[in-house]
């Protein structure tokens, strides 16, 4: 007996909404020939998880219910069996398992299912989200499993610990790329530079830890287009303390440094020297 079937086995038809409204919010079932469902709440990385067994023919939350809740979030939804055809924000795409579709909390929203179906649903708070993702509604994304993004989001979702910031970033990405699902590596490596470059602890490593990929395939992606990722790292550092430099006269020399990322004081200004033949005060006072 599958997963899926194992979770239905006994499930009580008539409780089926009420426990899904109880953890997710208004949704309303549209029923089977012979619905049922079944609703685990549990908490995982310090954040709710919500597993949901259906073989409803959907699951919809239109505009009213959607206003109606006090608590607007995000669902991060993964498709753990079965298959599903998930609408929102005009985006229609079809979930396999494995794969994982982003949904706002504050947006009509409609989930249909041809079969027996099995997700788990990630509610992150809107806030840290809402920051990373700008001017993005944030919502309607798809995420195969097998993409980059897909499995960099996996494996952020095994080291997460109640603040969201790296999920935050390569959901963010994904976001900014989603008519591209085939995003390159390196691509996906350059986008997670330009926002976590400040970070001082950001190396090479850690890098290919947050996509997902070992340090020797990140590398041999670099090395490809005739770089590393030492390079690009660096590069995004030094072009973010020039434009300190340059636009913020209130800021010491070493707080820029701080800020844009270089851990070592000393080598900044020596690499800075060595690339613009001038300390970073000469830089400033002729920019």
């Amino acid at each position: 007996m599958s997963e899926t079937a194992l979770e239905l086995q006994g499930a009580d038809p008539r409780r089926f909404q009420q426990d899904l409204q109880a953890v997710c919010g208004a949704f309303h079932v549209h029923k089977a020939p012979r619905p049922a469902g079944s609703v685990t709440a549990g908490r995982f990385g310090g954040l709710d998880l919500v597993r949901v067994a259906t073989n409803a023919r959907a699951i919809e939350r239109d505009e009213r219910d959607a206003r109606r809740d006090h608590a607007p979030h995000y669902f991060l939804i993964r498709q753990l069996a079965g298959s599903a055809r998930m609408e929102q924000r005009g985006q229609r795409v079809v979930l396999a398992a494995g794969d994982f579709f982003l949904a706002s909390s504050t947006r009509a929203s409609l989930f249909r299912y041809d079969d027996a179906s099995l997700q788990a649903s990630l509610h992150l708070p809107r806030r840290p989200l809402a920051e990373a993702f700008g001017q993005s509604a944030g919502a309607g994304l798809h995420l195969p499993g097998a993409s980059i993004m897909g499995r960099a989001v996996a494996r952020a979702l095994g080291r997460l610990a109640g603040q969201p910031d790296e999920l935050a970033d390569l959901l963010a990405i994904a976001l900014r790329n989603m008519n591209a699902p085939d995003l390159a590596l390196t691509a996906a490596a350059q986008d997670l530079i330009a926002r976590r470059a400040g970070d001082p602890a950001l190396t090479p490593a850690g890098l290919a830890a947050m996509l997902g990929v070992s340090l020797r395939q990140l590398q041999r992606a670099f090395s490809a287009e005739g770089s590393t990722a030492s390079t690009a790292i660096a590069a995004r550092r030094m072009e973010t303390v020039r434009n300190l430099l340059r636009l913020c006269p209130e800021m010491t020399v070493t707080a820029c440094a701080e800020q844009a990322g270089f851990p070592d004081i000393s080598r900044f200004t020596r690499d800075f020297r060595n690339l613009h033949g001038c300390t970073p005060g000469q830089y400033r006072r002729t920019a």
